[in-house]
């Protein structure tokens, strides 16, 4: 059941990126795995992370004049979202595992460099985040780095 849901939200966000070429949407690969960014207007986005066990969804703020590294666009953004993922658990009693559902809260801060030859950017951000079903309770590092092409 995991898989099939995992696999539709997978072809969901591909199929819209797709379709909506030319509109702000970058797409791309970070550790977690599948990266997904919309622009809605110059200084904010919705982004998404999908990986094999979860997805995350976020809204965040840019402040592209924050800090000045380049002469390319270095914004520094924060925002928040949330988390619903599965994990498998071992249940000592039955001598199996069980899935479990995941549902979380996570707060993001990151940094992004556009090169600007190319439709591409490339981040690094942490989003730790607060797990109210799951058992995973407060997990405060999740450092990811990635990269996303724009259409």
């Amino acid at each position: 059941m995991r898989k099939i849901i995992f696999s539709l939200l997978s072809i969901m966000l591909i199929v819209g990126s797709i379709n909506a070429q030319g509109s702000g949407i970058g797409v791309g690969l970070s550790w977690e795995g599948l990266s997904v960014k919309y622009w809605m207007n110059e200084n904010t986005a919705l982004s998404a992370h999908l990986s094999n066990s979860k997805i995350g969804v976020d809204y965040l703020l840019h402040k592209p004049d924050m800090l000045k590294l380049t002469e390319a666009p270095t914004p520094v953004y924060y925002g928040a979202g949330g988390v619903l993922g599965s994990h498998e658990d071992w249940d000592a009693e039955d001598l199996e595992y069980n899935n479990k559902i995941d549902l979380g809260l996570r707060g993001v801060i990151g940094l992004s460099y556009y090169v600007s030859a190319y439709p591409i950017d490339i981040y690094i951000e942490e989003s730790p985040a607060f797990y109210l079903l799951g058992g995973k309770g407060l997990d405060l590092i999740n450092l990811t780095f990635g990269f996303r092409y724009f259409f």
